[in-house]
């Protein structure tokens, strides 16, 4: 068996600290449930487009240019892994 902990009465449970560094868990994060043949397993659960929506700088190039920009830096990034 792995690590034991409780259920509070507002159904609250405090996940070990070794689990939470192996997950990678942060506080406020969000954590997703599963049911599968009657157990049940969490995982770290990533943000939806609306959690992170504006939270990158804005981009002044048009949108038409992106995929070109975005080649470029690819570009940029795979050619400095050779230096």
């Amino acid at each position: 068996m792995g690590k034991v902990t409780s259920l509070t009465s507002k159904g609250q449970v405090t996940i070990p600290k070794a689990i939470r560094d192996e997950l990678g868990l942060k506080p406020y994060d969000k954590i997703a449930f599963t049911i599968e043949n009657g157990h049940a397993r969490l995982h770290k659960a990533y943000p939806s487009l609306e959690e992170v929506a504006g939270s990158l700088p804005a981009c002044d190039a048009p949108m038409h240019e992106w995929p070109r920009i975005i080649q470029d830096v690819r570009a940029r990034a795979f050619a400095e892994k050779f230096r």
